[in-house]
């Protein structure tokens, strides 16, 4: 079997899958990775920042696999077949026996796929299942077509940019004859009916609540903040992302003939055409067009199977990849790296949650409170605070967070009559922010008692119940 190009792509798909998972062993949960973990301990049809997929697969593996790698494992595993899922669209896109493993080698080791195919992101599912989407279209005939609908809903239960493929099907009705001919057998728009179905309980969740997440991310993506420099930082983060090599295809997908290399050009293409224009108006981020990178991979790995200089590219790739796969390990582990977000990320937040424990009792015996610190009500900095503080420190019900909306605001948890209320703040500017919106909303008295932690010192300030505890950044780091 793994003389079969097929074989082999499968093989590196398996190796990066354990490689990813060895490279996360210690290292404790990313802010982002620690907020769907407290998502998935309530299930549900969707979610306020994502759709519900990221929850699901957190909620699923964790059940069965206990700590950091259990919650992260489904996402490793949805790496591997992006992976899987280029080697197979470059075998529809060429003949040559090549373009399987050389496009499996290139997502393999495409930067961004290293980071967003190891962490508990929804990115790791969008790419999945739009590789999987895009695979399926380059040649769909028949019910073929049922199998792309399936792909095509499960990534949209993934991130809703996966809607990107609604607009490159339309310019494809235009460029490619061979679909206006398959439009006119019920399996296409059976595809769609699928598609549409197994979305259509998370579309209906969300209009209930009047469209708040896919209104908050097209907000997020096009709101009106243009900033040349932003711009000039997501440009070359794309350049990044999947590694310079990957674009050597861009030519032919622009001038394609084929069927299969039109339907992965439009795929690709036009996601990242409504990416850069959002760019240009707001502060997009490079992980957008995070799941093109397959397609790319897969285009470029048939492109360069024709080619001479094809094999020393390839390498070239690896390598990089490799190099930039080792730092990327590296630095999330030594603590020279320390006070870098690369480092920061993964490390402190048990100590964190341990001090937070060890404050908040001694302000609660000093400002003589009977404090319920096995399930307080606490109001967290950001959503960010919220996921670790569940994760490491077992509190779960907590109030909206001070400074952004999220999925805490829908669900929107008080504190019971009388009950002392627990902020833990990142910044004395965040605590005022949060004493500023206790008073408006007149849901706690004006005045607050404060206990900040500095250096592991207690610090009070304010006269009066309720208390409430401050965890500055000096104590969380």
């Amino acid at each position: 079997m793994l003389k079969h190009p097929l074989g082999k792509a499968a093989l590196v798909a398996a190796a990066v899958a354990v490689f990813r998972a060895l490279s996360t062993l210690g290292l404790e949960l990313y802010a982002d990775e620690a907020y769907y973990w407290l998502w998935s301990r309530r299930p549900a049809l969707g979610y306020f920042d994502h759709p519900p997929m990221v929850a699901w697969l957190i909620g699923l593996s964790s059940a069965v696999f206990p700590g950091e790698l259990g919650i992260r494992l489904p996402f490793i595993l949805c790496g591997a077949l992006a992976v899987l899922f280029a080697a197979l669209t470059a075998r529809e896109l060429s003949d040559d026996p090549r373009a399987p493993m050389y496009a499996a080698l290139l997502a393999a080791t495409a930067p961004l796929l290293t980071v967003t195919g190891t962490l508990a992101l929804p990115d790791a599912p969008l790419e999945a299942a739009y590789a999987g989407a895009v695979w399926l279209l380059a040649r769909a005939r028949g019910r073929r077509w049922a199998w792309a609908g399936l792909a095509v809903g499960l990534a949209l239960l993934s991130k809703y940019s996966a809607a990107l493929l609604a607009p490159a099907l339309v310019l494809l009705v235009v460029w490619d004859g061979e679909l206006r001919r398959e439009l006119r057998t019920p399996w296409p728009w059976i595809g769609a009916a699928v598609a549409i179905a197994v979305f259509s309980p998370t579309l209906l969740w969300d209009a209930q609540r009047g469209f708040a997440s896919i209104g908050f991310q097209l907000h997020h993506g096009f709101r009106p903040q243009p900033s040349l420099t932003m711009f000039a930082l997501f440009m070359g983060a794309q350049l990044v992302a999947p590694g310079p090599i990957v674009y050597v295809s861009l030519g032919a997908l622009v001038r394609a003939r084929a069927p299969g290399w039109k339907r992965v050009a439009a795929a690709a293409l036009v996601p990242i055409a409504v990416t850069i224009y959002s760019a240009t108006r707001s502060h997009a981020e490079a992980n957008w067009t995070v799941h093109v990178i397959p397609p790319l991979c897969a285009a470029a790995g048939a492109w360069l199977a024709t080619r001479r200089l094809g094999r020393p590219l390839i390498l070239a790739h690896v390598a990089l990849g490799v190099v930039v796969a080792g730092v990327l390990v590296w630095a999330q582990r030594d603590p020279r790296f320390a006070g870098q977000a690369v480092y920061d990320r993964f490390h402190g937040w048990r100590e964190f949650t341990r001090r937070m424990h060890e404050v908040t009792a001694a302000g609660c015996a000093d400002a003589g409170l009977r404090c319920d610190l096995r399930d307080p009500y606490v109001v967290p900095a950001s959503y960010q605070y919220a996921g670790e503080i569940a994760y490491y420190g077992g509190w779960q019900r907590l109030g909206r967070g001070i400074t952004r909306a999220s999925q805490l605001d829908l669900w929107d948890a008080q504190p019971r009559p009388g009950e002392p209320v627990i902020v833990v703040a990142d910044s004395p500017t965040t605590f005022d922010m949060f004493k500023a919106h206790a008073q408006a909303v007149e849901r706690i008295p004006p005045r607050v008692w404060e206990v900040r932690g500095g250096n592991g010192e207690l610090i009070r300030s304010g006269t009066t119940a309720p208390f409430t505890h401050s965890a500055s950044a000096n104590l969380a780091r």
